[in-house]
């Protein structure tokens, strides 16, 4: 197989291919790394290989897996496989070999799935760039200047840039939609707790994370939605129905959005309305300081409980020297907190999502900005920074993708435009369990879209 060929495959066609024997899996497996070879030194995608582990993986399965011989990246940050080195994107982790491997991964490789490589990631997931001090800065294959987003970012670069059609992905206030709407991927975040999340935690950041993957193509998200959610929990979709849409107002004031960023919500609501679809703008008020508060608990307090069980493994404390000052920062109020102050922060948190779930019981999907700048410069969003300004250079990036994980929404970005050579996407969210009405609306709009699933970059 030409890598030309594999580059221009999506999962479905790579595993059509290979089932019809067009091709044989060993062909792909090489394509996949004669890619690495390709790019990587560009991008830093890739940061620890599985090669050997591919080979053998791919000799254990029997050939009728409806995925057989599809080369899969696995993020590496809570996503291990045994025998793997599992780095979480931290000098304080940067040894540890997986112990066991997770739900997901085990998910997709019982599906045929070869994992070939693990991918970059911000220490603890907790920046919206993959800039690490032990992994260095992911960088956008459509810009190698910017950044490729986070925390996922290592993933969407490389399925951006060709290396294999998908990745695993894990989104705890953004982190698949935002670095698929640098990289000009479809993003997908679903339902809270219908994907596996498992075998060390039973919900991922106190139920502010999923699992799932990033893809170049829709009907690959489409389909592996189908074969990793639990379908028992995602509620049927409504025959020829046209959508009420609301595009939200006032939620996210007194943040600034770019006009590209604009334009693309302009042009989505345009072709929304031309297939018959009701749109109308909304003003939603919610306390997002009180909300931030929140939030800061929970991600403190399991930031403090995953360095602490570190600790206990390494038999040493952590210094600060060995985390990153916002890192560092989260470790320490993690410290100071009580149970009732983490059990407080879940309980308002929920009451404060309460009126974006009732504007959902009133229409059908809310539409945003997937971000609100263009993909910043590398180095332009640092954890060394003092901790109030990151938090709030974070916001002024991507102010609208962490509602959807505090009320456990699925939601979704796509391109929609290019601005400079840049893909801009535009985001939609839907009450829970409506993870089917996201991608049907989203099958509308591509035939309607160009067809981003065939451009490369760095080709």
């Amino acid at each position: 197989m030409l890598l030309k060929e594999y580059l221009g495959c999506d999962v479905i066609e790579l595993a059509k291919r290979i089932k019809t024997r067009e091709i044989g899996p060993t062909e792909v497996l090489n394509c996949a790394l004669q890619r690495i070879s390709e790019v990587n030194p560009t991008i830093n995608a890739v940061v620890t290989d599985c090669f050997d582990f591919a080979k053998q993986s791919l000799k254990k399965l029997n050939g009728n897996e409806p995925f057989y011989g599809v080369p899969l990246l696995v993020k590496d940050l809570g996503q291990p496989i045994a025998g793997i080195r599992s780095t979480e994107g931290s000098r304080f982790f940067a040894h540890n070999i997986a112990q066991t491997t997770s739900d997901l991964v085990s998910k997709m490789m019982a599906l045929g799935f070869i994992p070939i490589a693990k991918t970059n990631t911000p220490e603890l997931g907790l920046s919206y760039v993959t800039e690490s001090a032990l992994l260095g800065p992911c960088r956008n294959p459509y810009d190698p200047n910017r950044t490729a987003g986070g925390s996922s970012g290592g993933s969407a670069a490389a399925v951006a840039a060709g290396i294999a059609p998908v990745a695993t992905a894990s989104d705890g206030g953004g982190s698949i939609r935002i670095p698929a709407a640098c990289c000009g991927l479809f993003g997908f975040k679903p339902t809270t707790g219908i994907t596996p999340s498992g075998p060390l935690n039973n919900e991922l950041w106190s139920g502010l994370a999923v699992n799932f993957v990033l893809t170049r193509s829709l009907r690959d998200s489409e389909a592996l939605f189908s074969h990793i959610a639990d379908q028992s929990r995602v509620k049927p979709l409504p025959r020829n129905k046209k959508l009420n849409i609301v595009s939200l107002d006032g939620v996210f004031a007194p943040v600034s959005v770019e006009f590209p960023c604009l334009q693309a919500v302009k042009k989505a609501e345009e072709l929304l309305r031309d297939s018959g679809h009701r749109l109308q703008n909304k003003y939603v008020a919610m306390d997002l300081n009180a909300i931030a508060e929140c939030v800061i608990t929970i991600i403190a307090a399991n930031t403090y409980t995953v360095i602490k069980l570190q600790e206990i493994q390494l038999g040493k404390k952590a210094e600060p020297a060995e985390l990153e000052p916002v890192t560092w920062e989260f470790y320490q109020q993690g410290q100071t907190l009580s149970a009732y102050d983490f059990l407080t922060a879940k309980s308002r948190l929920y009451q404060l999502m309460q009126p974006l779930h009732q504007i959902l019981k009133q229409t059908d999907i809310v539409l945003t900005p997937a971000l609100a700048q263009l993909p910043l410069y590398i180095g332009e969003l640092s954890t060394d920074e003092v901790f109030d300004l990151y938090l709030q250079k974070n916001v002024e990036f991507s102010p609208f993708t962490s509602l959807f994980n505090q009320a456990g929404l699925p939601a979704m970005t796509l391109p929609v435009m290019f601005h400079n050579q840049l893909p801009v996407s535009v985001q939609m969210g839907a009450a829970q369990g409506n993870d089917l009405l996201l991608y049907s609306i989203a099958r509308e709009l591509q035939t309607v879209l160009p067809d981003f699933t065939r451009l490369i970059p760095l080709t």
